[in-house]
């Protein structure tokens, strides 16, 4: 069995979820039945945070040098704006250093640190973490083959590893990273046109959401174009076609598809920033 301890720093949404996920049975359960055993902490300067972490055997601290200390593997969950202050001073020699901080690149992440690690990992992950469906897009630098595997255990826990090149980054944190809040305005939009048509809330949201799952599911398994899937819905003269000709004439897949570029443009501001 080979054993790790991980230490996070900062423990915002994103990192009780993160902890969470590995601190749930089934999780333990499996990463045990890989040879994997991990143990938990958790750092943040300010203490009122791990009051609703609801998870027993994480050690807590608010001084992160001693955390590091104590710590194999150490992830980063800090705002990129507050990283500087987070690390500076902290030798992070022989760790295995893994980070979550949007806009931050493996040598802007080497830069910030006092003594810096020689092993490290930039993730971009999203939201669906809470329900252990997250999108983790990794690239690493100086990793061996166990670091790999404990990696993809940790990301696995909350969601589905992708190995990218670096270069794809940006473009990950627009398409999967920020595609969540557009999904969920789509979503929105559906239902609240369904409470003005005079369903019930409750009965609005299951409705579409019905649907929604519907969609996801034929999409997953339909070996064509998606193309052909839109069609397959429409008939000449019909209802549907009536609405998808009004959201093609207001260009909705262009729409859509510059909220991904404004986001993904933002993140290569911030790696700019930072």
């Amino acid at each position: 069995m080979k054993r790790y301890s991980l230490g996070v720093i900062g423990c915002g949404n994103m990192a009780k979820a993160i902890l969470r996920a590995l601190n749930s049975e089934t999780v333990i359960y499996l990463m045990k039945q890989n040879g994997i055993r991990i143990s938990l902490s958790v750092s943040d300067t300010d203490a009122e945070k791990f009051i609703d972490l609801n998870c027993r055997e994480i050690t807590t601290y608010t001084d992160n040098a001693l955390l590091v200390e104590a710590s194999d593997i150490v992830l980063l969950a800090v705002k990129p704006q507050a990283a500087q202050a987070a690390l500076n001073g902290i030798d992070f020699s022989g760790k295995l250093v893994m980070s979550i901080m949007a806009g931050v690149t493996l040598k802007r992440l080497k830069s910030l640190m006092t003594t810096p690690a020689d092993r490290l990992v930039r993730i971009m992950p999203n939201l669906n973490a809470r329900y252990g469906c997250s999108v983790n897009a990794y690239c690493g630098e100086g990793l061996n083959d166990s670091d790999e595997e404990v990696v993809l255990n940790i990301l696995g826990a909350f969601g589905r590893a992708y190995k990218v090149d670096e270069c794809f980054m940006n473009s990950i944190t627009g398409i999967s990273g920020s595609g969540p809040a557009f999904a969920f305005m789509f979503i929105d939009a559906f239902i609240q046109k369904a409470i003005s048509c005079g369903f019930k809330a409750d009965v609005s949201k299951e409705l579409v959401l019905d649907t929604i799952y519907g969609c996801l599911e034929n999409v997953r398994n339909y070996e064509g174009n998606i193309g052909e899937l839109i069609d397959s819905v429409c008939s000449k003269g019909g209802t549907t076609i009536e609405g998808v000709n009004h959201l093609k004439a207001n260009n909705f897949e262009d729409l859509v598809k510059q909220a991904i570029t404004k986001s993904e443009k933002r993140s290569e501001e911030l790696e700019k920033d930072i």
